[in-house]
């Protein structure tokens, strides 16, 4: 299972942003990748006032990219936000290759989004072959109880859709806490850990990527510098995801 993440740049426009999806959906198709894995609310952009996001528009463009993900078999996690019972939430969708999704909503929201999203309530879990699959979203891993619940659910792999924008003084002050919560999250479950974070700036705030993908132990295996968009990929054998270490 070739598990990746893309650390791209959001924008306020949709359009902008499905072409930057589309470019890379196309370039993990061409790595053999089997599951790329996009930042928070990638399809619209995060910096923005999401009460004015067209809902129709968000699930044309998730038609568009379900077509492009079957089209190159390679199954996608985008972020986005989602309307439920009249409710939006702050999501991450899961468009697999036999056409089937899954949705999580985002469960720790930030004061900023409380004005726009409601609480998600439930974790994730989905599987492809033989390796389960967990999902989580930016301040969600702040939340060592909701990782734990993913191991006891058997998630051999948890996702991470970031996108930290912050002034550029508190994006420098807090580069140290958003490296260290995923790795925290791996050791202390046993888990791979793939996070997916934003670049570049937007209304002055920005985002200094630094995805990751760490392995059980805490080892990271592949780390995003901070301005470039970029594929980051790693080969999981079933042999690793079965490997636990013993509890200590």
């Amino acid at each position: 299972m070739k598990a990746a993440v893309a650390q791209v740049k959001l924008y306020k426009d949709i359009d902008a942003n499905l072409i930057i999806i589309s470019k890379y959906i196309s370039l993990a198709s061409k790595e053999d990748i089997d599951i790329l894995c996009f930042p928070e609310c990638n399809i619209t952009g995060y910096v923005r006032d999401f009460s004015k996001v067209n809902q129709n528009e968000v699930m044309d463009t998730l038609n568009i990219i379900q077509e492009q993900v079957t089209h190159n078999c390679v199954n996608v996690i985008v972020g986005a936000p989602c309307f439920e019972r009249k409710k939006r939430f702050n999501s991450a969708i899961v468009l697999l290759t036999n056409g089937r999704r899954h949705i999580y909503h985002k469960i720790n929201l930030t004061s900023s989004e409380e004005a726009y999203f409601k609480k998600g309530k439930e974790p994730l879990l989905f599987q492809l072959g033989n390796v389960k699959f967990g999902v989580l979203i930016c301040r969600d891993q702040n939340d060592p109880m909701l990782a734990h619940e993913y191991k006891t659910l058997g998630a051999d792999v948890i996702f991470i859709l970031s996108a930290h924008f912050y002034e550029p003084l508190e994006a420098i002050r807090k580069l140290n806490k958003n490296r260290a919560l995923p790795i925290a999250r791996a050791v202390e479950n046993n888990l791979w850990v793939l996070k997916a974070n934003a670049v570049g700036s937007t209304n002055e705030k920005i985002s200094l990527g630094g995805s990751l993908i760490i392995d059980p132990t805490g080892f990271i295996i592949h780390e995003g510098n901070t301005i470039n968009e970029l594929i980051l990929s790693y080969e999981i054998k079933e042999n690793d995801v079965r490997y636990r270490m013993p509890d200590t």
